[in-house]
């Protein structure tokens, strides 16, 4: 068909020679490109079909909002100086917790320092109810230091719990508030004093810790603030020691002797290790709570010259070796315990070599106690960690220190055989 032009209204048909065959040139040219890029296109179509990611199966993850919190804020100053408290330890616990569906507990714990200028800052605090408690060493806080432990306190017992409350005051913290809590630190109660071996020899590095009568009259183990932020109480190259931050109230003080259990490897030998042994002594020269002298304190007292002499005359060495009662020859594990012998507490313990049969407490005080032994079994050397060969009853006898003992014999007698179950 011949091309067409338009004049005006009307159409007119416009001939040229050979236009129909360069026509129909170009349409099968470009019939036969199509023809040649359609495999290609077939082929980059199934790549990239193979390349997109299958559509998940899986719902769309649930984004967990983050809880809203409050936050505490406050001051602490020292109530003899007024000045800051300054890199005080300050502790928020939580005053009671719920547990939703066996959940974590919904209370917020937290452990911040003061500043230079005394301030703190405890951010992100589920709300709730909760108290601030600052340690700083040689001044009181209103309870025990060992009542104040975030990773405890809600497991604490219920007399902890009533000695907070009866003792501090709770903050409220609320979703989006900021609370203040302003705190004044008075001084702590002080017990110092030296402990020396009756020789006149300082006991240097001395380990020095105190019992508290508590409200039923009982002695209990006391923390002091020493222990909280250092590696314990102990004495200094003279022996003097200074307990300071102490609550008001009636104290015993004792100094404890500590040898630690030696560690021996020999190639080709099996390795060796002995326990750590402790044999306590009190102020007042008494080797056991009832011998010893109290110090009463009232609120920030200081009480001096609480010196503690260790009696080397009077500590004796003592050694045997526990016996089968059927055999008469040694077993080779157990733990030997010294009781006092008027209230039956604990003084000290050891265990017996297991070549030997033999045990030793290095030094006892004279006195009269019970010597035990608990745990008895007999064992395939070098293989304590598999099912013992035989176990034993325990045992005890009395014992009357007054000079070096050598040579005791103590008797086990073995545990029926289990008998199997048809």
């Amino acid at each position: 068909m011949s091309p067409r032009r338009r004049t005006g209204h009307r159409l007119t048909t416009i001939h040229r020679p050979g236009y129909n065959l360069l026509a129909a040139s170009a349409a099968r040219g470009i019939a036969l490109n199509v023809f040649r890029l359609l495999p290609v296109l077939v082929l980059t179509s199934r790549m990239l079909a193979a390349q997109a990611p299958e559509p998940s199966t899986q719902p769309p993850p649930v984004r967990v909002q983050p809880p809203v919190t409050g936050s505490v804020t406050g001051h602490v100053f020292l109530g003899d100086s007024r000045l800051p408290a300054r890199m005080a330890l300050v502790v928020l616990l939580p005053v009671g917790h719920t547990e939703v569906h066996n959940a974590k507990p919904t209370a917020s714990n937290a452990q911040v320092q003061t500043g230079l200028d005394g301030s703190y800052v405890i951010p992100n605090i589920l709300p709730g109810t909760y108290y601030v408690v600052v340690q700083k060493l040689g001044y009181a806080i209103p309870v025990p230091i060992s009542y104040v432990d975030p990773d405890d306190f809600l497991s604490a017992s219920r007399e902890v719990k009533d000695a907070l409350a009866a003792a501090l005051t709770p903050v409220s913290v609320a979703a989006n508030r900021t609370s203040t809590a302003d705190i004044v630190l008075n001084r702590g109660a002080v017990i110092s004093g030296t402990i020396r071996f009756d020789d006149g020899a300082p006991d240097t590095q001395a380990v020095v810790s105190l019992l508290r009568k508590d409200n039923s009259g009982k002695w209990t183990e006391f923390d002091t603030q020493e222990t909280l932020f250092g590696a314990g109480a102990r004495t200094d190259d003279q022996g003097d020691f200074r307990l300071t931050g102490l609550l008001s109230g009636e104290y015993l003080l004792r100094t404890t002797l500590a040898l630690q259990g030696s560690q021996i490897q020999t190639p080709g030998a099996d390795a060796t290790s002995e326990r750590d042994y402790r044999w306590d002594v009190y102020f007042g020269d008494g080797v056991r709570p009832r011998d010893a002298k109290s110090i009463t304190l009232k609120d920030g007292e200081v009480s001096n010259g609480n010196n503690i002499q260790i009696p080397l005359a009077k500590l004796h060495s003592i050694s045997g070796t526990v016996l089968s009662a059927e055999t008469g020859a040694p077993i080779n594990r157990a733990d030997v315990e010294l009781h006092n012998a008027d209230d039956d507490s604990t003084c000290t313990v050891t265990a017996i070599a297991p070549a030997t049969g033999q045990f030793h407490f290095p030094y006892v005080a004279e006195g009269e106690y019970t010597l035990k032994v608990r745990n008895a079994s007999d064992i395939i050397p070098g293989k304590a960690d598999e099912k013992p060969l035989r176990t034993y009853d325990d045992a005890s006898q009395p014992l009357i220190v007054k000079g070096e003992m050598n040579g005791l014999t103590i008797q086990v007698k073995p545990k029926p055989a289990a008998v199997a179950q048809p």
